[in-house]
């Protein structure tokens, strides 16, 4: 009898344990973060990391699309930052865009031998590396609450779905799903282009002018470089039809700042700066860096885009030689490509910053700024912010508004620093105007990110300190994730042993 009366206990004993060992692992699963396996993920895959990361972590992820691909699949985009619903006053806005581009025929353009699957997956380590590692690691919360990182890590979704592991050179799935190249399919500076723009392009489109991006780059695959605009030169045409012509550099008025931006990428990467050549391409660049235009002309590209029409730095990244390498070759692309990748995004803050306002202290929105000297401008945003990614050096800076009187202001960029300057505009309808009203100026005290950069370019002669040595091993898993493997299995033997 007394055995009798201890089994009903013994099994509500026993049931009760093994739901709390539950909750317990599912707190684990929580603690421990975002874990991304070293495997090519397809749409599906992808989307339910990105929604579950976004679920999970809503005090610093918002899960967004930003257009649909031809065949219907949505244009996933991960905002990452501290409060991502609250639009921040002079936070600045970066961006990672992987999946441009599927496979293309090299005999067609020997240029781009690349494949876009690299980029998709070293993005998604990337998104994980920033969650895991944001509450304990200062460079990544640095970012986390001081930038609003968005990372779209397909911008052809359709193309990948069609293309085939393994292959280096050819194949398919490197154009849309309509036939077009999206890195041909941008509005031009230097030529017209007639193509039809396609879904994906639009949404780019949409969405750099809604969103005041600083700085982007855009990974792909098939060589290992970082190279910077222009991709196009004024009257390419003819090198543009024939792939074997020799190019020329098309240089921006920003080429010493894109030139840093580039070697920041390409330093930081372990053996990009090497300049080692690709075996089907022969090509050796200097420093791991090439302007776009030099290595092969091209017309409407996106780097381009950004660059002239929304005032965004962009540069292309070519992570490896192979188009679509082997599942087992993808860990060690991110250990390659990790402190790269973090390096370049502290480059946001990097230049000058403010506000633009009237003489009440209302924003001046869509007001055009020009660093004098460079004839490519960039615009304020509807709460009067602005940005400019520039080198250490004294600059003027040129304003004009519809409705004020124009302005310039000298100011200075410091080495590892920030500066911030506040300009004052006079509308042209003022009754009465002092001198002291038209030099409104407030410079506020440079702020430290030296911390942040690793810059190793040898074109640098005053190079930041590291970001962070402890980037340059492994730990995506942390001490607290080990623990908690440890403590998983334990419980998980001690259930079985108890249940039997």
């Amino acid at each position: 009898r007394s055995n009798a009366k201890m089994k009903p206990a013994y099994l509500i004993a026993s049931t009760m344990f093994v739901a709390i060992l539950y909750i317990y692992l599912l707190a684990i699963e929580l603690v421990r973060g975002v874990r991304i396996d070293f495997k090519y993920h397809n749409y599906d895959a992808l989307t339910a990391i990105l929604r579950n990361v976004s679920r999970y972590h809503p005090d610093i992820t918002h899960l967004y699309s930003i257009g649909k691909s031809v065949q219907g699949r949505e244009l996933w985009t991960l905002l990452i930052t501290k409060d991502p619903k609250t639009d921040v006053l002079l936070k600045p806005n970066f961006k990672y865009v992987g999946n441009m581009h599927g496979n293309e025929d090299a005999l067609i353009e020997p240029r781009f031998l690349f494949y876009k699957a690299v980029g998709r997956e070293m993005l998604l380590h990337l998104i994980a590396e920033l969650i895991n590692n944001y509450p304990h690691d200062e460079f990544v919360r640095f970012m986390l609450d001081n930038t609003r990182i968005h990372i779209l890590p397909s911008m052809n979704p359709d193309g990948f779905e069609i293309a085939t592991e393994g292959e280096c050179f050819g194949g398919t799935g490197r154009y849309n799903a309509r036939n077009y190249d999206l890195n041909r399919n941008f509005p031009d500076h230097f030529t017209a282009n007639n193509q039809e723009i396609q879904p994906e392009t639009q949404a780019i489109m949409e969405w750099v002018k809604k969103t005041p991006f600083v700085l982007s780059a855009n990974l792909h695959g098939g060589a290992l470089v970082a190279s910077y605009p222009y991709d196009n030169l004024p009257s390419s045409m003819l090198s543009y039809l024939n792939p074997l012509a020799s190019s020329k550099s098309s240089l921006t008025p920003d080429d010493d700042v894109f030139k840093h931006l580039a070697s920041t990428y390409s330093f930081n990467h372990e053996t990009m700066h090497n300049a080692e050549p690709c075996p089907s391409d022969h090509h050796s660049f200097v420093n791991g860096t090439t302007n776009g235009a030099a290595w092969y002309a091209l017309s409407g590209g996106m780097q381009d885009y950004n660059y002239i029409n929304a005032g965004c730095m962009e540069i292309t990244l070519e992570l490896s030689c192979c188009k679509y390498p082997p599942t087992n070759m993808l860990k060690t692309f991110w250990k390659q490509n990790r402190l790269a990748l973090l390096s370049y995004m502290a480059e946001v803050h990097r230049g000058v910053y403010g506000l633009i306002v009237d003489i009440n202290g209302n924003p001046v929105p869509k007001a055009t700024l020009r660093i004098k000297g460079r004839s490519v401008s960039f615009k304020s945003t509807k709460k009067g912010e602005f940005w400019r990614v520039l080198l250490p050096g004294t600059y003027t800076v040129e304003v004009f508004a519809d409705g004020y009187h124009p302005f310039e202001q000298r100011f200075n960029v410091i080495e590892g620093r920030k500066t911030r300057l506040d300009l004052t505009l006079v509308p042209i309808t003022a009754t009465f105007v002092s001198n002291l009203m038209f030099t409104t100026v407030k410079t506020t005290e440079s702020e430290s990110f030296a911390a942040l950069t690793s810059v190793k370019s040898t074109s640098i002669q005053n190079e930041s300190e590291p970001i962070n040595e402890k980037y340059k091993s492994s730990n995506s898993v942390n001490t607290l994730t080990k623990l908690s493997l440890w403590m998983k299995a334990f419980f998980i033997i001690a259930a079985r042993f108890l249940m039997k």
